[in-house]
């Protein structure tokens, strides 16, 4: 089981929940026309058709709440970008994680772009199979072996967590070189 290195936003997600709700509400309505007052087939559809919708989406933003984005496991770096399946990045690969800023890629409050702080994630020069890798531009980039995970969509970003994700990152890095010695010793 992977562990988890840096979390979504969940109330961002939670947030989002709000309009499926709201669809499951307008097709929970026409169920009961349907079955109190005017039993059609005009009615009955699209009220299916609506809480279909709204269970749906529910669905997949409570699946997106429990991915993280990024964990740690078997000595590889776990990138959840917009796919349910993670990049996995070799973790001999990853040199460090430091905070950044740039666009949030959300919607302009007052004329201006609105700015958020992001996780970037270093990986090595010589690396060259990790430096570039197509992504969402509004969950994260990729380029020139940089990712950056936009603030946004991550849990708060502080310099305590980049202390904790950089600390776990040295913990993963010696255990793979101890096991690595141990390994050769046995040789």
């Amino acid at each position: 089981m992977p562990e988890i290195w840096l979390r979504n936003n969940r109330r961002a997600l939670t947030m989002g929940l709000l309009i499926p709700a709201v669809i499951e509400l307008l097709g929970s309505v026409g169920l009961v026309i349907y079955f109190g007052a005017y039993p059609s087939v005009w009615v009955l559809i699209p009220s299916i058709a609506l809480m279909s919708v709204g269970t749906l989406l529910m669905l997949s933003l409570l699946f997106a709440m429990q991915q993280p984005r990024l964990a740690y496991e078997e000595e590889q770096l776990l990138v959840y970008l917009d796919e349910p399946a993670p990049v996995r990045v070799p973790i001999d690969v990853v040199e460090c994680f430091f905070l950044g800023q740039g666009p949030s890629f959300l919607p302009n409050l007052d004329g201006k772009e609105s700015e958020t702080s992001n996780v970037i994630v270093r990986l090595a020069e010589s690396a060259h199979e990790w430096h570039h890798r197509d992504t969402k531009p509004q969950i994260a980039h990729w380029c020139e072996g940089y990712i950056t995970l936009r603030g946004a969509w991550c849990e708060p970003i502080s310099n305590e967590a980049l202390g904790k994700l950089n600390k776990r990152l040295v913990e993963a890095h010696r255990a793979r070189k101890a096991r690595i010695a141990a390994g050769n010793a046995r040789s």
